[in-house]
């Protein structure tokens, strides 16, 4: 008998101890260095964190993630190299699943391993190949871009299905990093590589107006005649590149992503109140447990899943402008508030069934084992160390402090921005004043200037973020 009653114990504690359980807060350890940040402080923003960074803790993965998108900023390339590499290498260390992931939301996430976004763990990628395309390792560039695809391959729907098309930006600049290192070595089958991957862009968004143009320069070098002639007929326009320029390729990142909110109350959702009252009308219940005690349990329970909010983005998009050449204008790539909002929706409306099933099914078996607990302590006269025991996980309605615990993993990358953007413009050989306009609802909020160096048949990257 005392042996069974010590296994009720077990059941209702260990849910407890995991709900429960978490060692240091992240969004505690976030509060400075994120402030920091967006004062624009990037390196003592991330300095702060080197500590975190290095202890292997639940969230190393996504301390890693944040100080490498600080160094990032600050255009220590290098160094977030450093950093973002080896959370690549862990990211690929921890295990997904649907039925761990439904698992988790019941145990309070922030107290396992964080895992990453499915799209967070392809940026990570995605910032290694850009920070070694700003360190003119155009072959390191490439590795990165590639892997991309690799984890975009990865990430699939319960059907089969792939659930991303494509990281636009990612995909452009693995094209760009292509016809870099084919143009320095005089190597065909690199811009060929290059011009296949422009016309993937093309097929997946025709919208992008200067892929037009990389269509037509490389069928063009190429000695594509038929194709060349197809994209200029297609396209009502020839290639006007000239041999001596070069050309600046600007990268914009603008604002702040999506973060992750509390859903609120778990019986107060739309969907997943309903799908709980449902599932207690078709489920068996043990005895002495009733629907009315599992509701009185999850009273004051919250949504485990939670969802993304938008955050800040005044900036629509990029004028860049040269003397003697026409503006040119950014073009939004990879779209990361709008991505991370619409995955963690999918999820949700996939999962919440499940995971109201479960609530259910936890919330009879801790009421259950509340009550053997309760029968057997009537029996046992002499219990000891555990009488006090009993007492706590009895009281309180029965589950009712436990589940009040849940709170939704609202652990996410918080320093990425709103969205990626692009823009390409060819200009003379020397140094070239460029000034970047940043267009918002009411106009130009604010130009940056910017001197930069253009060589002859060469591709010079810049770089900018906006942090509101």
């Amino acid at each position: 008998m005392k042996r069974k009653l010590i296994s009720s114990l077990v059941v209702v504690m260990s849910f407890f101890l995991f709900a429960c359980g978490s060692s240091k807060n992240y969004d505690e350890a976030m509060k400075v260095p994120e402030k920091l940040f967006y004062e624009g402080k990037f390196q003592d923003a991330a300095r702060k964190l080197l500590p975190d960074v290095n202890n292997s803790g639940k969230d190393q993965l996504l301390f890693m993630m944040e100080c490498g998108m600080m160094l990032h900023a600050a255009g220590d390339y290098k160094t977030s190299n450093k950093v973002l590499l080896p959370a690549a290498k862990l990211a690929n260390l921890i295990p997904t699943s649907v039925t761990k992931q439904i698992s988790a939301f019941l145990t309070n996430d922030a107290s396992t391993n964080y895992k990453g976004e499915d799209f967070e763990r392809v940026l990570v990628h995605m910032y290694l190949g850009l920070n070694f395309l700003m360190l003119k390792d155009y072959e390191e560039a490439r590795v990165e871009f590639k892997s991309v695809n690799n984890e975009l391959s990865k990430i699939k729907s319960e059907d089969g299905s792939a659930r991303y098309k494509q990281n636009l930006m990612a995909k452009y600049l693995t094209a760009v990093a292509f016809e870099m290192v084919g143009t320095e070595n005089n190597d065909e089958k690199d811009m060929e590589y290059a011009y296949i991957e422009y016309k993937q862009i093309y097929a997946l968004d025709s919208s992008i107006d200067f892929v037009k143009d990389d269509l037509l320069r490389l069928s063009k070098k190429l000695g594509l005649d038929d194709d060349y002639a197809e994209w200029k007929q297609q396209f009502r326009r020839s290639d006007k590149t000239r041999a001596d320029d070069g050309e600046l390729i600007a990268v914009f990142q603008s604002g702040r992503s999506a973060i992750k909110k509390s859903r609120g109350s778990l019986l107060q959702n739309s969907d997943m109140g309903p799908a709980i009252r449902l599932t207690l009308r078709t489920s068996s219940l043990k005895v002495g447990v009733t629907a009315a005690a599992i509701m009185i349990t999850l009273k004051n329970a919250e949504n485990p899943i939670p969802k993304f909010v938008k955050r800040s983005n005044r900036v629509d998009r990029v004028v860049v402008s040269a003397p003697g050449v026409s503006n040119e204008y950014t073009t939004v790539l990879e779209d990361i508030e709008n991505t991370a909002v619409k995955n963690l929706e999918d999820d949700y409306s996939r999962l919440y069934k499940r995971v109201a099933a479960s609530i259910v099914i936890k919330a009879a078996t801790a009421i259950a084992a509340g009550i053997a607990a309760k029968e057997a302590a009537k029996r046992i006269k002499k219990l000891g160390g555990f009488a006090g025991l009993i007492g706590a996980a009895v009281g309180a309605a029965t589950g009712t402090v436990l589940f009040s615990s849940i709170k939704p993993d609202l652990r996410c990358w918080h320093t990425l921005p709103a969205n990626l953007q692009l823009a390409r413009m060819f200009l003379p050989e020397g140094k070239q004043k460029v000034k970047f306009s940043l267009l918002g609802r009411g106009g130009v909020i604010t130009t940056i200037e910017k001197e930069v160096e253009i060589k002859k048949g060469k591709k010079t990257l810049v770089n900018l973020r906006t942090l509101y």
